[in-house]
């Protein structure tokens, strides 16, 4: 299949700190703040029977009670309630069903397939179930006895189920072909729809027969109505995983998933447990639509951070939506105000139930069943993310903006993830103060609700003080023209000989971990000398990172640049670091060569070129101002401060001519001296 979402399968990353949490100010070593005072800094921690809302408040949520799962079952991954109350459950990795009443969970029937991706109640108490991977459709008895309906060719994937009482017909949502099938009770399977999207992964079923169906691929939802499709909507992203239809509102979760890998299609026995998962592809991005009576489509809830997977719509109008990446429902209400409303401890909830009797829901990723209650939670906890100061810490005040009595506390540590290393909770303050938690790189802050179940949580602010971290200079080289004559490591052409120039650029590499403003100073001393001199003014500030030193007053020779980084610009005078490097020796060579010893006998000119540091590197000559002809010296190599050399004149015309001969040294420096030859 192309692009699943295979909401038991999807799995969330954990949401980048620094998307929900601000952090100010930017500069190290003066004080930092965390705060969180908006609904996605409030929420990107775990709540334990605790909401956040839209408007950047925390109240105590709903009541929860978990009902314990055999522990064979590796996921709940579709649920039907009877009018008895009972709840089945579709499970996999072995394709059970088990019927849930009060506290009595057993098993109720089995498949034979790896996953039962549907239920739906039919009559007379029947249960159908739609499967994967060989996409078996069955009816189950209400004594439990299993007996296959259909099959429809070419099916391998029944996503959803829905019933048609009055008509007494099954729907079912199939893929790979991306068909939509009637299924009357003898089993024979028509096609409703045949689309042109792989997958069709969800239906909803209006009182007046009508069908509502939802793609992956192009995430489109079309009503059918007998024998005419139209378009509700061609929504952004690849999936519909969800619909659910109540007063004429449709709700719709249109989801945006990267490329996931295909679902297996093992057989029947393939053995279960994890190894017969496929592997999990990444959250997709989640959007709640609502799709008005007049047919207008808004958009209500959106998150990046992981996919819908399940929908419901209350009696008021408000949309209830589980998420596949952390394992919480989210409320829309009418007004278009949303709530992390819960969060369990598994990470996905795969598919929920709220209107008809009491609420409930089911997850993946760690099987479980949860009833929503009416009694208020006793010990409602927030706990905010664990909060990132980059470097150890120290802790200094804790503000918290609130309505009623609410006990906060905190803990800190140096793992990313609190372990036996992490101090104890701290005390309780019911009031802002101290931070009493030991310094370290990570916190974490939580409130308790036990004292005042009304009371509501607006806003947390954390003071620190990073340790200072030293900046070093990893690198201080020569840079532009001069950088080839010190580049010792590569085979240069002597020819290559850069401009003369009294300034070299000298540049070097720092690694800043805090990020703190730097003042540079620049020293230099002779190679083989003790004695280091300043570059710069002492009231010359440097804050670059490159520098061009004018050495026209120094001799020439080889020295060593050192390179200071100071974080005073930042930091008080106690805490300030500092750290240098020293460059290779550089060759600075400002001076230009003598022509000197010029002879000219029978036809050769003769003479040599001297210069304070060498080598020279190039010589030449001109016959009476014409063009500059280069000539080797007497050993042919440019490797010494002195070459002697002899030009061949043979080829000069008869009479007196001024031969003019030029040396030009490493550094590109120019000298010359001329001569008078009479031939």
């Amino acid at each position: 299949m192309n692009r699943r979402s295979l909401k038991a399968l999807a799995l969330a990353s954990g949401s980048s700190l620094l998307a929900f949490v601000s952090i100010a100010p930017a500069l190290a070593t003066s004080t930092e703040r965390f705060v969180l005072d908006d609904a996605a800094s409030l929420a990107a921690g775990e709540l334990e029977r605790t909401a956040v809302h839209s408007d950047g408040r925390v109240t105590i949520g709903p009541g929860i009670e978990r009902v314990a799962l055999p522990d064979e079952v590796a996921l709940v991954y579709s649920s039907a309630r009877a009018a008895d109350g009972a709840i089945y459950l579709g499970t996999g990795n072995d394709g059970k069903i088990y019927r849930v009443r009060g506290a009595n969970v057993e098993l109720y029937a089995e498949t034979g397939q790896l996953l039962v991706g549907s239920l739906v109640l039919g009559e007379g108490g029947e249960l159908y179930a739609g499967t994967l991977p060989e996409g078996r459709i069955y009816r189950v008895a209400p004594d439990g006895t299993v007996a296959e309906v259909a099959r429809p060719d070419g099916v391998e994937h029944v996503w959803d189920l829905a019933y048609d009482a009055r008509r007494h017909t099954l729907y079912a949502a199939t893929g790979p072909e991306g068909r939509v099938y009637a299924i009357d009770r003898s089993g024979h399977a028509t096609i409703r729809w045949d689309s042109t999207a792989s997958h069709v992964m969800s239906l909803a079923l209006a009182p007046d027969g009508a069908l509502y169906a939802g793609t992956s691929d192009d995430a489109l939802v079309v009503r059918i109505e007998g024998d005419r499709v139209t378009v509700v909507q061609d929504f952004e992203g690849n999936e519909i995983t969800a619909l659910a239809l109540r007063d004429g509102v449709l709700a719709v979760a249109a989801n945006e998933f990267p490329d996931p890998p295909a679902v297996t299609t093992a057989h029947a026995n393939t053995p279960t447990g994890p190894a017969a998962s496929p592997p999990r592809p990444r959250p997709g991005k989640g959007r709640i639509w609502r799709v008005g009576t007049d047919g207008r489509a808004e958009r209500v809830f959106a998150q990046d951070a992981g996919h819908v997977t399940s929908l419901a719509i209350l009696g008021d109008g408000t949309i209830v939506g589980g998420t596949g990446a952390d394992g919480r429902i989210v409320r829309v209400n009418p007004d278009r105000t949303t709530a992390t409303w819960i969060d369990v401890d598994e990470r996905q909830v795969l598919d929920v139930s709220f209107g008809a009797g009491p609420a409930y829901f089911v997850t993946g990723d760690g099987a479980a069943l949860y009833r929503v209650t009416d009694e208020r939670p006793r010990d409602a906890i927030w706990n905010s993310k664990v909060l990132d100061a980059r470097f150890s810490a120290r802790w200094g005040e804790l503000d918290f903006r609130a309505d009623g009595n609410l006990a906060l506390q905190t803990r800190s540590g140096n793992t990313e993830e609190p372990d036996e290393t992490w101090s104890e909770w701290s005390n309780e303050l019911t009031a802002s103060g101290p931070v009493r938690s030991p310094a370290a790189r990570f916190l974490q802050v939580r409130a308790r609700f036990a004292r005042d179940p009304d009371a509501t949580l607006r806003a947390v602010t954390i003071y620190f003080l990073p340790q200072n971290q030293r900046a070093y200079v990893t690198d201080v080289r020569l840079e532009g023209a001069t950088k080839a004559v010190t580049d010792r490591m590569r085979a240069e052409r002597q020819s290559e000989i850069p401009d003369a120039s009294t300034r070299y650029k000298i540049a070097w590499t720092v690694d800043n971990p805090d990020g703190d403003r730097l003042r540079y100073r620049l020293r230099y001393r002779a190679e083989g000398q003790r004695v280091w001199r300043e570059v710069l003014r002492s009231d010359q500030v440097l804050t670059d990172t490159n520098h061009e030193w004018q050495t026209e007053s120094i001799p020439d020779g080889w020295y060593v640049v050192r390179v200071e980084a100071s974080d005073e610009m930042d930091n008080p005078n106690a805490l300030v670091l500092r750290d240098s490097r020293d460059s290779d020796p550089l060759r600075i060579d400002n001076h230009a060569p003598r022509v000197e010893q010029l002879r000219f006998a029978g036809t050769r000119l003769s003479g040599r070129a001297v210069d304070g540091l060498g080598p020279i590197a190039r010589l030449e000559y001109a016959v009476d101002g014409g063009d500059w002809v280069a000539f080797f010296p007497a050993d042919d190599l440019f490797d010494t401060a002195t070459e002697s050399f002899e030009v061949d004149l043979s080829a000069v015309a008869a009479g007196e001519h001024v031969v003019a001969v030029r040396a030009s040294d490493a550094s590109g420096n120019l000298g010359s001296a001329e001569a008078i030859v009479r031939r």
